[in-house]
């Protein structure tokens, strides 16, 4: 059966992005918008093709005035989403929140709470860069019988380039732009990659000194990574560093680098992993080989990566009344989201930070 959904938030993400997901996939049919600029709601029909009596100013609206949705998705200002989550999951409605989880920890765990106590109700946190096709291989590679790298010890992680011109918008009135929009995707990628807990953080949070900007545009973190049977064994710890930055000038940076006892591979934007098996116990010598793309991402038996998956998701999961909840559900997506929190504090009071 076909479920109804409503966008919450007209802005350009959601145009840009899942306008379209919703059209492609064929469990859902989009049949509303809410966003509180009237005016923008006045050109519904033509930025979302929907009829003008489809706009609302309020969730509550759409569910008086039009159809119940099975699904909300809330594509708005960060610090925003505790609130309209809310509004949705106690009205019964399924709900997927764009990224960042929320701008305090406070707010996150409020959101994991109403999770835990609506059970039958299914949730995501749009962290679809784990859903990738190259992310995926590298996911898929490490933990199955092909992985010849070994044990997984270091983590490189570089995702930095020029993005001055995001600095407008609700952006403007960010804090720490990169740390608080951006980079949750990377440390979701560095905890669903490895599939270790992100435990410890020590970060630096700046903005470069030729920059005229107000808020942070650059993050440099040192992470230590655990299985939960050794968040206290630092002897078995994985470490991690990140690299990134919306100001950086000339090439960009892209390199995301997974060591271990017998080699290491890189993602590779083009076709998959490059990897580095050492041909002795040193490592001095090594042989140069690869690894192809992985098509079904998520064993969803699909072609669909990024925001198709959780959709896909969240499809299977409101069939199931909640037992199969997405992979980026809340108490799921709050891992990566709060490791984002720890290295604001962490910047802040110059303190390694237990997360």
């Amino acid at each position: 059966m076909v479920k109804k959904v409503v966008i919450i938030g007209l802005g350009g993400h959601a145009r840009a992005s899942w306008f379209n997901a919703v059209k492609k996939h064929p469990d859902f049919e989009l049949i509303g918008i809410v966003d509180t600029d009237t005016e923008l709601l006045e050109n519904a029909p033509n930025v979302a093709g929907i009829p003008e009596d489809q706009a609302y100013i309020s969730i509550e609206d759409a569910i008086q005035y039009g159809q119940k949705p099975d699904l909300a998705i809330v594509a708005t200002p960060i610090y925003t989403h505790h609130i309209l989550v809310n509004d949705c999951i106690e009205n019964g409605i399924n709900v997927i929140c764009e990224k960042n989880m929320a701008s305090t920890i406070h707010q996150g765990r409020q959101m994991v709470q109403m999770a835990i106590d609506h059970p039958k109700i299914c949730t995501a946190v749009g962290n679809q860069y784990r859903f990738f096709k190259k992310y995926w291989t590298a996911h898929k590679y490490l933990h199955s019988n092909e992985n010849e790298i070994g044990k997984l010890c270091f983590v490189r992680a570089h995702e930095s380039f020029n993005w001055g011109g995001i600095r407008e918008g609700w952006r403007r009135w960010l804090s720490d732009l990169n740390l608080e929009d951006q980079a949750v995707h990377f440390f979701d990628l560095i905890r669903f990659i490895s599939g270790l807990d992100i435990v410890q953080v020590k970060a630096d949070v700046f903005i470069p000194n030729f920059s005229s900007w107000q808020g942070s545009s650059s993050t440099l973190a040192n992470l230590a990574l655990a299985k939960p049977e050794n968040y206290k064994h630092r002897r078995q710890w994985v470490w991690g560093e990140y690299y990134s930055d919306w100001q950086r000038r000339g090439p960009a940076d892209f390199l995301w680098e997974f060591s271990g006892d017998k080699g290491r591979f890189v993602v590779d934007e083009n076709w998959g992993l490059k990897t580095w098996l050492y041909q002795d116990k040193e490592g001095y010598k090594w042989e140069e080989d690869g690894y192809p793309l992985v098509h079904d991402v998520a064993n969803m038996g699909t072609d669909y990566d990024g925001q198709m998956i959780i959709l896909e998701q969240m499809s299977r999961g409101i069939d199931s009344q909640g037992k199969d909840q997405p992979w980026t559900n809340f108490r799921e997506a709050f891992k990566s989201f709060a490791v984002t929190m720890a290295c604001l504090e962490s910047s802040r009071t110059g303190q390694s930070i237990w997360v």
